[in-house]
């Protein structure tokens, strides 16, 4: 896809405000810059919002767009043809944890933002919980009505919820796509009840992958990720929305998978019981920590 000069803007760190950046890596004629103040990166010019808001038809769900690593017409086929124990279920499961901490009125009503096709969802609608979603996309957000899961086509600036709406929200792969996600942290902050758990999950900026890999690193997809993550910046974040406990952790999925197929990793609980699985699950969340390229975000309001 080509772009004009007039199809870009210059924009500040979403975070601290601050104009004063070092060029990190250039892809595709953008560039991704490094906040001098506070760390963020972030692709700077970028798009104007009418451009990207192109980006997200039909083909970009169907692998054919920017993000050639994603297919998610094809994840709702094969969600439907198969009920392993998943990622997602793993997800659930993490999230009715630490819910039932502060809170034991079922069912939890959750809210996906940028729900995409409903895989996830119609997983946590298998796991009780009362679903809901939120998605730009018609074309995505017919797959989730089609699941019987109830999805508003806006932006989180044109949602209308009530504070304290949902017990639980979930962006996977959402918050790096976000214009202003300082903005729309705090109105997701404000749309959780006390003691609701926000997750998250989105690329680690500080992982080995991109060291080696430089510009060449997978997660820099510059018309659309438009904020690249730490696990520093994103809990700064977090912290100044105001969030109260807040869990950053590096989750890659291969490692998880493992332990899923070994059954280290059972239904429901979201840790091992048995003392040799858990010491596994400790080593493999060890080695997580130090390789992965992805970050699994648990915050509590």
């Amino acid at each position: 896809m080509q772009f004009q000069k007039e199809d870009f803007e210059t924009v500040h760190c979403d975070f601290c405000g601050a104009d004063n950046y070092s060029k990190r890596y250039e892809k595709r004629g953008f560039w991704m810059v490094q906040c001098n103040n506070c760390g963020l990166v972030y692709t700077n010019p970028r798009l104007k919002q009418e451009k990207i808001a192109a980006l997200y038809d039909a083909d970009y769900f169907q692998g054919h767009g920017f993000d050639k690593s994603i297919d998610y017409v094809k994840d709702v086929k094969e969600h439907v043809s198969k009920d392993d124990y998943s990622l997602e279920d793993w997800d659930c499961d993490n999230i009715l944890s630490l819910l039932s901490q502060s809170s034991n009125i079922q069912p939890y009503k959750l809210l996906e933002v940028g729900c995409g096709t409903g895989v996830f969802l119609d997983k946590a609608k298998k796991h009780g919980f009362d679903c809901h979603g939120l998605e730009l996309s018609e074309y995505a957000a017919n797959f989730v009505r089609q699941m019987g899961i109830p999805v508003e086509t806006k932006a989180i600036e044109n949602a209308q919820y009530p504070d304290g709406s949902f017990d639980a929200i979930v962006m996977r792969e959402v918050i790096e796509h976000l214009p202003h996600p300082m903005e729309s942290l705090k109105t997701i902050h404000s749309w959780l009840k006390p003691g609701g758990v926000l997750f998250m999950a989105t690329g680690n900026y500080d992982c080995p992958e991109r060291r080696l890999r430089k510009s060449d690193w997978f997660y820099f997809m510059p018309e659309g990720h438009l904020n690249i993550f730490s696990n520093r910046t994103m809990h700064n974040y977090l912290t100044k929305v105001g969030f109260r406990r807040i869990s950053v952790t590096n989750q890659g999925d291969k490692l998880m998978d493992m332990l899923r197929n070994y059954k280290i990793l059972t239904p429901p609980d979201p840790k091992p019981r048995n003392i040799f699985k858990r010491a596994v699950f400790i080593i493999v969340r060890s080695i997580n920590h130090f390789i992965s390229s992805g970050m699994r975000i648990y915050a509590v309001k």
